[in-house]
């Protein structure tokens, strides 16, 4: 009985060692693409080294060594920020005239890697939304062609939260195509003065006109243009801020190929 244990024991013992020998074989070995890009072929050498143009919103790629002569690339890409995976095949000369072609172009500089940042602004998608302040107006492209515009109430769980004028409206990250808005409203003080003169000016001539046409009374006529002058310094509160609004540059954010081919044009 011990002795069919024993049996039993090196036969799973053995079976495993092959299973396992065949699955180390099918995964490969890394190979170091070139001295100066190492073994993970990131986005910005992507760009700068033009290896692979046909795979939208690339990520990286490894290259593992399956056989003596063959060579299998892993490329990771971004779907609406979810990492997806495929598979290439090189040949040993393929892979060899890609490293030659590599190692004789110049080396990637930071200067050029910060040059492609506003091409891959589908790799920090989640960065940016959580950095969107609170209260701020946008306008999302629905992957179904519908623009959706409100005030953001919360980023979380993927989804952006946003009031409009009829509803409370969720919409997943795998839901949009683009996100306009405003980074940071900016500030002119200077026009402050003016514009709530301005404002305050208009609001005692309306007013004044309403004097000449009813002809009140001498305490109602400056009773009214009491009233028209705060409601002018209301108005004028408002004037500046939507000025400010409106002369603060928009930013643009795609997240599919499409919205980004059609924003860099």
């Amino acid at each position: 009985m011990k002795l069919k244990i024993c049996w039993n024991n090196k036969l799973s013992n053995l079976l495993f060692i092959i299973f396992s020998s065949v699955l180390i074989a099918q995964d490969g070995e890394i190979l170091e693409i070139t001295k100066h890009v190492g073994y993970t072929l990131d986005a910005q050498e992507n760009l700068h080294y033009k290896v692979f143009n046909d795979i939208p919103n690339f990520e990286s790629a490894q290259f593992f060594e399956i056989s003596p002569q063959k060579i299998e690339a892993r490329i990771s890409f971004v779907e609406y920020t979810n990492i997806k995976t495929s598979r290439r095949s090189f040949s040993l000369k393929e892979f060899s005239d890609m490293q030659f072609r590599l190692k004789n172009n110049p080396k990637i500089t930071d200067a050029i890697r910060e040059s492609f940042r506003k091409n891959l602004t589908y790799l920090r998608t989640k960065s940016v939304l959580q950095n969107i302040s609170v209260g701020q107006y946008l306008s999302v492209k629905h992957r179904n062609g519908v623009w959706v515009r409100g005030t953001l109430l919360n980023f979380s769980k993927d989804r952006l939260l946003i009031q409009t004028p009829f509803s409370i409206k969720q919409i997943p990250i795998t839901k949009m195509e683009r996100i306009t808005y405003r980074e940071k409203i900016i500030s002119m003080p200077e026009w402050k003065l003016t514009i709530y003169g301005l404002a305050a000016l208009l609001g005692l001539g309306a007013m004044e006109t309403w004097n000449r046409q009813t002809s009140p009374n001498w305490g109602y006529k400056w009773h009214n243009r009491f009233i028209g002058g705060i409601f002018g310094l209301v108005a004028g509160a408002e004037v500046y801020d939507t000025s400010m609004i409106l002369l603060t540059k928009k930013t643009h954010f795609g997240l599919t190929p499409e919205e980004l081919d059609k924003l860099n044009r």
